[in-house]
C-alpha cells in the first residue's frame, strides 16, 4: 500500500471512531499473532534481521513521523527486505496522537513481517502510568465518553501485546529506556538475562531507565521516580553478556539523536516541537556495519 495513502487515511480516521477501532482491531490480531509466534515471550529474538531503521519517540507527531518515511524511502526499503522498528511512545503530549497511532497500526497491517512495533513507556505497563497520559482525554474528547473509553481500552489490550526488546545475537539490543540492569549484574547466561515476564523491575528498567555519562557507577535511581540512571559499567556487561555491539534506544528528548558510552549507546528522537527541538532523526542500518553508527543518521 502507498505511504501516502496511508497518511491521509490516517488523518481521516482521526475523526472516525469506527474506521479507528477496525485498524486497531486488525493491529491487535497482527500483534496477538506475533506473540504467539515467539511462544508469548515479550523479547524478540531475531537472528535473521541485517538490515533495519530505528525510530524513536513520536508522541503524537505523525507531520514528523511522514516526513521521515518519505525520506527514507519506506516502500522501497520494505520491498528489499528491510525492516522498521519503532521504540515506542507512540501516543501523549503531541496533538495527533489517535493519527499517529492509526497511523503505525495501518504500516503494521499492511506489512506485518517488516514493522516491529516495540513499547515504550508511555504505553503504560499496569502500575507504570507516565505524566503526562493525554491519550485518553484526547479519545473522549474526539469520540465521546463512552466511546473514546471503550477505545482506551482496546488500546491498553494492544499495548500489553507489544514485544519490550528486540535483541538480534551479535548484533544489537533495541529497547525503549535501557537493559535489564539487575539481570544484566546477577546473570551470564543470555536465556537468563533475557526471560523476564515475571520480573517486574526489569520490565521497568527496559521502560524508564536512562544512560549516565559515569564511568565508575553502575547505577543509581532515577530523576523519572521510575527506572534507573545505568552507567558506562552497565553499558560494557550488557555488550559481554548479551554478545552485541550497540544499544539502541528512545526515551530521551534530544536533538534527534545523542551517543553515549563511547558510542555503544545510541538516542534517538523522532519527533519535534514539543520539546523545543528542531532535529527528528531515525537510524538507517546495515547491521553488519556498526562501527559508524553516526553515518547511518537520517534527519528532518
Amino acid at each position: 500500500m502507498n505511504i501516502d495513502m496511508l497518511y491521509r487515511k490516517a488523518l481521516e480516521i482521526g475523526f472516525n471512531a469506527d474506521e479507528f477501532r477496525n485498524v486497531l482491531k486488525e493491529f491487535k490480531n497482527r500483534l496477538e499473532f506475533d506473540h504467539v509466534l515467539r511462544n508469548k515471550r515479550i523479547i524478540i529474538i531475531a537472528k535473521n534481521i541485517n538490515k533495519a531503521v530505528f525510530f524513536g519517540d513520536i508522541h503524537g507527531d505523525i507531520e514528523t513521523l511522514y516526513a521521515l518515511l518519505k525520506k527514507i524511502n519506506i516502500e522501497d526499503l520494505i520491498n528489499n527486505q528491510w525492516y522498521i522498528v519503532f521504540l515506542g511512545d507512540y501516543i501523549d503530549r503531541g496533538y495527533q496522537q489517535i493519527e499517529t497511532i492509526a497511523f503505525i497500526a495501518m504500516l503494521k497491517n499492511a506489512y506485518p513481517s517488516n514493522i516491529i512495533t516495540l513499547r515504550g513507556n508511555h504505553e503504560p505497563y499496569k502500575n507504570l502510568e507516565p505524566y503526562p497520559h493525554d491519550y485518553p482525554n484526547h479519545l473522549v474528547y474526539k469520540f465521546g465518553r463512552d466511546e473514546g473509553l471503550d477505545l482506551y481500552e482496546l488500546s491498553r489490550e494492544i499495548f500489553d501485546l507489544m514485544p519490550l526488546a528486540l535483541y538480534i545475537p551479535s548484533k544489537i539490543l533495541a529497547v525503549h529506556g535501557g537493559p535489564p540492569i539487575i539481570r544484566i549484574i546477577k546473570y551470564n547466561n543470555i536465556d537468563d538475562i533475557l526471560t523476564l515476564e515475571e520480573d517486574l523491575e526489569a520490565i521497568e528498567d527496559i521502560l524508564w531507565s536512562d544512560p549516565i555519562e559515569d564511568e565508575s557507577i553502575e547505577y543509581s535511581l532515577s530523576y523519572r521516580g521510575a527506572g534507573k540512571l545505568w552507567g558506562l559499567p552497565i553499558t560494557l556487561k550488557t555488550l559481554e553478556k548479551l554478545n552485541i555491539k550497540l544499544i539502541i534506544r528512545g526515551h530521551e528528548p534530544v536533538e534527534g539523536y545523542k551517543l553515549s558510552h563511547k558510542g555503544k549507546v545510541i538516542t534517538l528522537f523522532s519527533m519535534k516541537g514539543y520539546y523545543g527541538n528542531t532535529i527528528a532523526s531515525c537510524l538507517k542500518l546495515s547491521l553488519d556495519e556498526l562501527d559508524n553508527v553516526e553515518n547511518n543518521i537520517v534527519h528532518v
